[in-house]
């Protein structure tokens, strides 16, 4: 009978977490509509001729966006199987987060067997992960998939770096890459508690430490392509000094907060006041004090990697609190994090260990976790979006707005504000000086040609971001521009040309130091490691 109710209790935590996307329409969330426009124009940036992508051809009315350059990469190459495929990217998202929570519902039950849970408790483990608010709230009100897939990578990091992974190398690799990928600021934080809790293992074994570093390099090498021209070329934009990122320290929540703040749509705004929730939950308070109080003073064998967990678990949540302010501004670029509430990520995931301890010792602690994730269930059920839209793919294809909340990836001399003006198509700073007949023309590269009477600047209708390259081809000799910028200019791409006519053509590229030697790395780690994966085989 248990079992059976077990049963019905995580089937009901799947539908209560998930009837927000019975309706055909797709709920409006924070971010949700943005990620849809990255679908679309990550699959225009590849169709355009870009591998990989990062510059967004169509966003900002056309003017061109590098979100791909610096922002998570996974749940956009994720979707392009489904956007070749003609699937609508409102259905995407929802298959991508309902088959990512799945995942991570696995990866619970594995970890769970690390630290040899019966059936039962593997079950009231994962209705425990799935019903965490964190992932609730950013399912029905933040829409942050980058999150969702963070949330459901780190049960599987988390059993890859308590475990011997030498058997299962490969899919550590791909598991740990995938996570490097997942959402950045998730990234950076999942990493170092890996590295940690390698190290805090590392008494048992030495060559176990070696390969949970291989794992780690694998990683980072696979994903070098993005990470390294993400950190190298952040100066281009004005990220660092958007709001988001010098008043981070606003945004720490009071411990009335963390307790108790009802699930809802809202904000977190700088200041005392906030309409978001940043609740922990009954469920894990409940886990993270009775497993505290049951493991400290124990000598069972896995106590002691039960309390590390813990000690982080307790970190997560006590570093969002006012009090934990002076410790961040002494950890180099956590302004960067731009909300410290997002350590709750990373809290329910770490609590699935104590849970198993502390439910398995404690036959009253169990029935206790059972009555209130049935009430979470309830609650939960009860729960709805604050609306719902449609939109067609072309609406997407076409998504005017930048998709990022501060317009935080705007190159900094990108200043141009009319750009409701767009055309397809060059114009003469002198519109007297002569004429452009173009050839073709995408978000991506243009050919188009020039006649020019006098001396003259040419304009072109997109953001200028380290990448571009334009050739002039002139009596059969071609060379590249050098692009030139001023207050008139405004950040957009152009060049002066004297008089004479030419064959113009422009390119968005890779060639940039950081994305070579990026792309490079990454290339070799991925063929060494197919070259591997046959030995390894063997």
């Amino acid at each position: 009978m248990k079992r059976i109710g077990l049963l019905i209790l995580v089937c009901s935590a799947f539908i209560a977490l998930f009837h927000l996307y019975f309706s055909s329409s797709f709920p409006y969330t924070h971010d949700g509509e943005n990620h849809l426009a990255r679908f679309a124009n990550y699959k225009i940036a590849l169709r355009e001729g870009q591998f990989p992508p990062r510059f967004a051809p169509n966003l900002l009315n056309h003017y061109g966006y590098p979100v791909f350059n610096f922002n998570y990469p996974l749940a956009n190459i994720l979707s392009l199987p489904f956007s070749i495929l003609g699937v609508s990217y409102e259905l995407t998202f929802k298959i991508l987060v309902v088959a990512s929570v799945m995942f991570g519902s696995i990866g619970v039950w594995q970890l769970s067997k690390v630290f040899k849970a019966t059936v039962p408790t593997q079950v009231l483990a994962t209705i425990f992960w799935l019903l965490q608010p964190y992932l609730v709230s950013t399912i029905y009100f933040r829409g942050n998939i980058g999150e969702v897939f963070a949330l459901s990578l780190l049960p599987w990091l988390l059993k890859i770096s308590l475990t011997d992974s030498r058997k299962e190398r490969m899919f550590a690799i791909v598991i740990f890459t995938a996570f490097l990928l997942s959402h950045n600021i998730s990234a950076v934080l999942g990493t170092g508690m890996f590295l940690l809790i390698s190290f805090m293992q590392s008494h048992r074994s030495r060559k176990l430490l070696l390969r949970h570093l291989a794992v780690f390099g694998w990683a980072v090498a696979l994903s070098f392509w993005f990470w390294l021209p993400a950190v190298a070329e952040m100066s281009y934009t004005v990220v660092s000094e958007t709001s988001l990122v010098s008043t981070y320290f606003e945004h720490f929540v009071s411990l009335q907060q963390l307790l108790w703040s009802p699930l809802g749509f809202g904000f977190s705004y700088p200041g005392d006041v906030d309409s978001l929730s940043f609740s922990l939950g009954l469920p894990i308070l409940v886990v993270l004090f009775g497993a505290t109080i049951f493991c400290i003073g124990r000598q069972k064998q896995g106590v002691n990697s039960i309390l590390l967990l813990l000690a982080l678990a307790w970190t997560t949540a006590l570093g969002q609190l006012w009090m934990s302010e002076s410790l961040w501004s002494a950890v180099p670029a956590a302004s960067f994090i731009q909300f410290p509430w997002r350590l709750s990520l990373f809290t329910g995931a770490l609590l699935i260990p104590g849970l198993i301890f502390v439910v398995q010792q404690s036959r009253l602690m169990q029935r206790l976790l059972m009555v209130v994730l049935t009430v979470q269930v309830i609650s939960i059920s009860r729960l709805s979006p604050v609306d719902f839209f449609h939109k067609t793919n072309l609406d997407y294809d076409v998504f005017s707005q930048s998709t990022s909340t501060q317009n935080e990836n705007r190159t900094r001399q990108f200043s141009y504000t009319q750009i409701g003006d767009w055309q397809p198509a060059p114009m003469l700073l002198n519109p007297e000086s002569g004429n452009v007949a173009v050839h073709s023309w995408n978000g991506s590269s243009r050919k188009y040609s020039l006649t020019l009477s006098i001396e003259t600047i040419v304009i072109e209708p997109t953001m200028y971001f380290p990448g571009w390259e334009t050739t002039v081809e002139q009596n059969g000799t071609a060379a590249k521009v050098e692009y030139l910028q001023s207050e008139e200019i405004a950040g957009r791409i152009a060049y002066r040309l004297p008089a004479g006519e030419y064959q113009v053509s422009t390119r968005f590229t890779q060639n940039t130091p950081a994305r070579l030697v990026g792309n490079t790395v990454s290339l070799l780690a991925l063929a060494w490691l197919l070259i591997s994966a046959r030995k390894w085989r063997e």
